[in-house]
């Protein structure tokens, strides 16, 4: 009996579903590398902490999307695949028997359409051959794998040595100050070249052997900080799961860079957990510099101090400038050709399979046609029923304005052509035009508010547009006076050197003035009178340094006042800044508010009117309970409604109020 396990049913299955979910998990993992490239390019400024747990959900992501692709593969019969490019073909001899002739009508385009399939049908008939080469590969890495956890194990208990009890009481003492209530082991290893952490359940800190004793505390301290961060984050069991995710998937350069990208952060977070506990951040630069130049290999599966060389200079240069990792050039080519992939496999595969089928089939002089005939649809109706019914018109010179307000308990819907009332409804009932003059008394004091409302908030937009205007012109007042100051701190610096001058002037004349005491008494009464001379001199020259002092003071002032206006106009801005984000941030819950309570799918050709009355999302008003809700949440003041994409305006503005464009 010939027993092959390959031939049986359900392992064809299998082997089908798991090879396509190899394949299928490139162009996921392309579109995750794309997701990554954004994260990096979005978290400039934010801790490394909220980058690595975006980065770790980006994998966690695509191994959960690979899992449900291998599910749903393996549901599917074993030929599906087979199927969308045979299918056409089979199942048609039927319809030919008993007719004479059959006609075919196949063009060029054909086989390029069929490429794909084509593509497909290749993959699913080697699938065998695809998860046995990666079989292979996967086995010779689990290898490798299992050699670097047998190297972690035996370091741990060849070569190690006691530390004296000193450290490993401010080894318990650092693991207190980080919360963690495990028991840390601490040796000195003959083996390992840079500090590591082995091990889960019983975590061990190995350090190079006299490391404790060569460095400065501060850095030790900062080194083993590190590692218990390690430690407190459980990066040892982390890194176990990367590793494996990393032989899963050898093939996949999405994951690969993903994975480095986690192993950086993961890093960065750690430093910044011993920075914070030092609060120093000299000490651990030191160390990282001290490290630098030593390599990491054979303990890829512990957790490193070191690492490589460039990426030592880079969190270095993040712990200085406070500056996270950007993309670089290889990086950047790596997401943006993802992107074009994604993009061409999509237009590739988003075509349904062309059916090669017989146009006609003739027999005994009759003709059968088997294709139905294409039903057109006429582009101008389909537009036309995408305009909204009470949307503003302008066209031939009229301006057709359309009013819609709730009034002592009445919905009045008004349409107004050049101010004159052509077309009225009330709670939705259509008054006939011989009878709108009837009303005018009711709906004049609703137009006249309107209107007063309007005027309002124009007035309101006016008196912003001032105080922005006011707060440019504080600021270029303030960049003036700080260039008045600058002006004013150069002639202060001018007159210095004159007074300067002035006083060596005056010490040469007074010398001359002593040389001649000595040279000819008969010239002592011109050389006293030269004497007094100087002195009256320096005199002069004393009160113009005191007043150049006196003018470096005042420009001193003129420079701190121009600071200190320039600070007050930066607090303006800033709080402008908070208050369109606060708004944007208020606008984007409503929308999320909106889709939570299943009102719409997504934000897509989206408006929407909130009032102290109603609430209508795209031109159809929602019910009270919704409405009540979503008033309560946004709505903090009266007679204010909140418009996005309402007849052209986005923002809050008086209630009632929908001006014609």
């Amino acid at each position: 009996m010939n027993f092959n396990f390959f031939n049986l049913p359900f392992s064809r299955n299998i082997i089908q579903a798991f090879s396509w979910t190899l394949l299928h998990s490139v162009w996921q993992g392309l579109i995750v590398a794309v997701l990554a490239g954004i994260v990096l390019l979005l978290t400039k400024k934010v801790k490394p902490v909220l980058r690595y747990n975006l980065l770790s959900g980006l994998l966690l992501m695509l191994i959960s999307v690979s899992c449900f692709t291998f599910w749903y593969e393996l549901d599917k019969p074993a030929n599906t695949h087979d199927d969308l490019v045979l299918r056409d073909f089979s199942g048609s001899s039927k319809l030919i028997e008993g007719i004479g002739e059959v006609r075919f009508e196949v063009v060029n385009q054909v086989d390029k359409e069929h490429f794909t399939q084509l593509i497909i049908h290749y993959c699913s008939e080697n699938a065998a051959v695809i998860v046995g080469i990666w079989l292979l590969v996967f086995l010779m890495k689990s290898a490798r794998t299992a050699a670097g956890i047998y190297y972690v194990q035996r370091i741990r208990h060849h070569g190690i040595y006691h530390v004296d009890e000193q450290w490993k009481q401010q080894v318990h003492q650092l693991a207190e100050r980080l919360k963690i209530r495990k028991s840390i082991l601490l040796f000195e290893s003959e083996i390992v070249k840079i500090p590591i952490v082995t091990g889960f359940l019983k975590p061990m800190i190995l350090v190079p052997a006299g490391f404790l004793a060569n460095l400065p505390y501060s850095q030790v301290e900062a080194i083993l900080l590190h590692e218990l961060a390690h430690i407190r984050r459980q990066d040892y069991l982390v890194n176990l799961f990367q590793n494996f995710a990393e032989n899963v998937f050898f093939f996949n350069p999405a994951v690969l860079w993903l994975s480095k990208l986690i192993k950086e952060e993961r890093e960065h977070c750690c430093d910044d957990l011993a920075i914070g506990v030092m609060q120093n951040k000299n000490s651990l630069v030191n160390a990282l510099v001290l490290f630098q130049e030593y390599k990491s290999a054979g303990t890829k599966h512990a957790v490193a101090f070191a690492g490589k060389r460039n990426h030592l200079l880079d969190r270095i240069k993040r712990i200085i400038y406070n500056n996270n990792k950007q993309l670089d050039a290889m990086e950047k080519l790596f997401v943006t050709a993802s992107l074009f992939t994604v993009a061409a496999l999509s237009l590739a595969f988003s075509n349904e399979p062309i059916k090669v089928l017989p146009t006609s089939l003739s027999s005994a002089g009759k003709k059968v046609e088997l294709f139905n005939p294409v039903k057109t649809v006429d582009v101008q109706e389909v537009l036309k029923d995408t305009i909204p019914a009470n949307s503003e018109v302008e066209s031939s010179g009229n301006s057709v304005t359309t009013i819609q307000v709730t009034k002592n308990e009445k919905r009045y819907e008004i349409i107004q052509k050049n101010g004159e009332i052509t077309e009225l409804k009330i709670d939705g009932k259509l008054i006939p035009k011989d009878k709108i003059e009837s009303y005018e008394s009711e709906i004049e004091p609703i137009l006249e508010e309107i209107e007063e409302q309007h005027e309002q908030a124009e007035a309101d937009r006016e008196e912003a547009d001032d105080a922005k205007e006011s707060a440019n012109d504080e600021m270029d007042d303030a960049k003036e006076a700080e260039m008045d100051a600058e002006e004013a701190k150069i002639d202060a610096r001018n007159f210095r050197y004159e007074a300067e001058e002035i006083r060596k002037q005056a010490e040469l004349i007074k010398k001359n003035a002593e040389k001649f005491k000595f040279e000819a008494e008969n010239f002592q009464v011109t050389m006293n009178e030269n004497r007094n001379n100087a002195n009256n001199i320096r005199k002069q020259a004393e009160v113009i340094r005191k007043n150049a002092d006196v003018t470096h003071l005042n420009a001193e002032k003129f420079r701190e006042q121009a600071v200190e206006i320039k600070k007050q106009a930066e607090v303006i801005r800033k709080q402008a800044e908070k208050t369109r984000a606060e708004y944007e941030k208020m606008q984007e819950n409503l929308i999320a508010d909106l889709i939570k309570e299943d009102v719409i799918k997504d934000k897509n050709n989206l408006s929407y009117k909130l009032s102290d009355n109603e609430l209508i999302v795209n031109g159809v008003k929602q019910p009270d309970a919704v409405h009540k809700k979503i008033k309560a949440k946004y709505l903090k003041e009266a007679n204010v409604e909140m418009v996005y994409n309402w007849k052209g305006k986005n923002g809050s503005t008086t209630y009632g109020i929908i001006q014609a464009k």
